[in-house]
């Protein structure tokens, strides 16, 4: 059973990471591809536009790529931020350079293109939280657990490492685990996925602190 849950823990989180980092990495790999494989074309620029603040302005072209016309409302049209400079010269010209991956249109870099670190930002403060979100969890385990609780109908005994609650023809239990916890009348069994506190009513317990102990119990709740 602990083998099966920390899996399962372990695949999740193994998923979360993948979501997390998967826009980001798969950004990275095609900059890359357009770098190292992309055509350098000229497009033709069919519109621009600025967006505020008036101190720091957005600047924005649209083109289409050679081959496509302009004119026709059905033809893609592709979207850059760009510096200022370049994009003052893409408007006198009403042309940009791009670099493009021939078979993949939506993968290119205009020239003077502007990045911005967000998407490195956002997926840097989610890993960051994932991380303080598995400590947490890892911190205060034992207690996110859930507990049931047994009366012992006999001794406590020693017995092999292993977890395991079974069910007996009588309607008892045969538990197993690590003793957790030790009180006067009552010792804590830890099942892995679970802990039985087991009221000991009055009989033995001779297996000490963080010792694989079994015995019959009743469960109460």
């Amino acid at each position: 059973m602990k083998t099966r849950v920390s899996l399962k823990a372990l695949l999740l989180v193994v998923l979360l990471v993948v979501v997390i980092n998967l826009p980001l990495v798969h950004s990275r790999i095609t900059s890359w591809r357009v770098e190292r494989s992309g055509a350098h074309v000229t497009a033709t620029v069919t519109a621009n536009r600025v967006l505020p603040p008036k101190d720091d302005p957005e600047y924005f072209v649209e083109f289409v790529y050679p081959g496509d016309d302009p004119e026709d409302p059905d033809t893609p049209r592709w979207t850059a931020e760009v510096d200022r400079s370049t994009y003052e010269q893409a408007v006198a010209d009403r042309a940009i350079g791009v670099r493009v991956l021939p078979d993949q249109p939506a993968a290119y870099t205009a020239d003077g293109q502007v990045t911005h670190r967000l998407g490195l930002v956002i997926t840097l403060v989610a890993d960051a939280a994932l991380l303080l979100m598995l400590l947490l969890l890892w911190r205060f385990r034992r207690r996110l657990r859930p507990r049931l609780e047994a009366v012992a109908m006999g001794d406590v005994e020693r017995c092999k490492p292993g977890a395991a609650l079974e069910k007996t023809d009588d309607g008892l239990y045969l538990i197993s685990g690590e003793v957790s916890g030790i009180k006067d009348d009552e010792i804590i069994l830890d099942l892995g996925d679970r802990q039985v506190r087991v009221l000991l009513d009055g009989h033995a317990n001779p297996v000490g602190y963080q010792q694989p102990a079994r015995v019959l119990a009743r469960l109460v709740g």
